[in-house]
């Protein structure tokens, strides 16, 4: 494994969020768009990241066992990028992402800024959901979020409204249309509702590899420059 991100249990209400009022909300329970932990694994040389949700109810039926949740997660993968993650939520200033995935119940999706979507392999392990993101593992930055599906929305996430509704997220005016965002604390979670402003989270064990790396380039630089010195 390359890295694992938990996120704290119990906290997929946003900021105080009012879920659907519909009985298909109501009977599912607790928990199924709680996010629980981000991991990345290396396989054949690309990145797959696999999430894993607190509960999967299936009243809709969904080919992977689970259909009241979408989670969307954006990755960092260079210079500049893509700032605005959702309406009401961005990444902090130059920090923006390259690409994206949406994983639900139904299938999965890759996305990049410029609108392009191409379909994601997506598939379950026991209690995780994985995607296969087609590209190589790297020093990136990651976003999540979970919202509650809808086949019709942007981002196939559930919007909001002030006054909530029996098929709308009750949320403050401007709210992220997600109830639980990928974070290492519950203060970084509520401070990135109340400003907008998500921050990343980075595996500590790239930046350790590029410093060992730099360490290993400056130490052969070194030897070559003795050599080349100690000749006649």
């Amino acid at each position: 494994m390359l890295f694992l991100f938990q996120d704290p249990v119990g906290d997929d209400q946003g900021l105080a969020y009012r879920y659907p009022r519909a009985a298909l909300f109501q009977e599912a329970g607790e928990g199924y768009a709680d996010l629980l932990a981000l991991a990345g694994e290396e396989r054949e040389g690309r990145l797959v990241l696999k999430v894993r949700l607190s509960r999967y109810p299936n009243p809709l039926e969904g080919p992977l066992g689970f259909s009241l949740a979408t989670v969307a997660l954006w990755l960092d993968t260079g210079e500049g990028g893509e700032e605005a993650l959702l309406p009401g939520l961005s990444t902090p200033p130059d920090q923006g992402f390259e690409v994206a995935y949406i994983l639900t119940g139904f299938g999965g999706e890759k996305r990049t800024p410029t609108g392009e979507r191409t379909p994601a392999r997506v598939w379950r392990e026991g209690e995780w959901v994985a995607v296969d993101t087609g590209i190589p593992p790297g020093p990136y930055g990651y976003y999540g979020a979970v919202g509650l599906f809808d086949p019709f929305a942007p981002w196939y996430l559930r919007p909001t409204s002030p006054e909530g509704g029996p098929w709308t997220l009750g949320a403050p005016p401007g709210s992220p249309p997600v109830v639980d965002l990928l974070a290492e604390a519950p203060l970084d979670q509520v401070k990135a509702y109340q400003t907008g402003i998500l921050k990343p989270l980075r595996p500590k064990g790239f930046a350790l590899k590029r410093e060992s790396l730099l360490a290993f380039a400056l130490g052969g630089a070194s030897l070559l420059l003795a050599f080349l010195l100690r000749r006649p």
